[in-house]
């Protein structure tokens, strides 16, 4: 049972490499993947995407990439070497318990990334040293998408934390893990954008501002649904006349 077990896992971590392998084959030569190590093939490959899509997405505002190259071969590492729960394929659980593991991720990553945010707020040095330049965009017209990546290098670490944590306790698909991944990434552009978003329960960018003006609500990620669990949620109030949103 044991050696049955451990040929899992083997064939587990070969599939794992082979869909890191496939990424890195498509933005670097085959030739220059077959000659460095596996590691540094993936390190340079979401490299590369940051400092040739950067520039290009950045004229429209969308600087996730800098989030995401930093963070994303991380991750991919823990599934490489059996750190995590992740699985290959979906095949390997069916499609009912894919979209149920999916959802079940979702909520979790929701309540981790609202405590990691809260506390970096709640730990005055952890605020005071990390997270506070992030906030010298206290005030309303100071936001922009650009205020999403702006900030201390460890502040986007520490709130990515919870990614790794969950990673190692939850089943989630890998390719979906890095398409959500990338997803939260462009997510924290958007909601920086000062837009009068709607659609409860969805933590659009008039939530975040509340956030940025008040610096004490609306600590969540994708949702306001642990703020209101929690008791930090404060509502945006609408617009007046003159479209000048006053907020409370």
């Amino acid at each position: 049972m044991k050696t049955r077990q451990l040929t899992k896992m083997e064939e587990y971590m070969k599939m794992f490499l082979e869909e890191t392998s496939f990424y890195n084959e498509i933005v670097l030569p085959k030739t220059l993947t077959s000659f460095l190590p596996h590691f540094l093939s993936s390190w340079l490959r979401t490299t590369l995407c940051a400092f040739v899509i950067y520039p290009l997405t950045a004229f429209f505002c969308l600087n996730f990439w800098k989030r995401y190259a930093s963070s994303s071969k991380g991750f991919e590492w823990m599934a490489e070497n059996g750190w995590t729960r992740c699985y290959p394929r979906i095949s390997n659980v069916g499609w009912i318990s894919y979209v149920s593991y999916t959802l079940v991720y979702l909520v979790v990553v929701e309540f981790g990334i609202y405590w990691a945010h809260r506390l970096m707020h709640e730990i005055k040095p952890i605020y005071k040293y990390i997270h506070s330049p992030h906030h010298r965009y206290s005030k309303e017209v100071m936001l922009s998408p650009f205020a999403g990546w702006s900030g201390h290098p460890l502040d986007g670490a520490l709130q990515e934390t919870p990614y790794g944590i969950i990673l190692m306790a939850l089943p989630i698909h890998f390719t979906t893990f890095l398409a959500l991944f990338l997803i939260e990434a462009v997510w924290g552009v958007i909601i920086h954008d000062r837009s009068d978003a709607k659609g409860w329960p969805i933590m659009g960018s008039n939530y975040h501002t509340v956030h940025h003006t008040s610096g004490h609500h609306n600590y969540g990620n994708y949702t306001i649904l642990m703020d209101w669990l929690f008791g930090t949620l404060r509502h945006p109030k609408e617009k007046d006349t003159s479209n000048v949103q006053k907020l409370q």
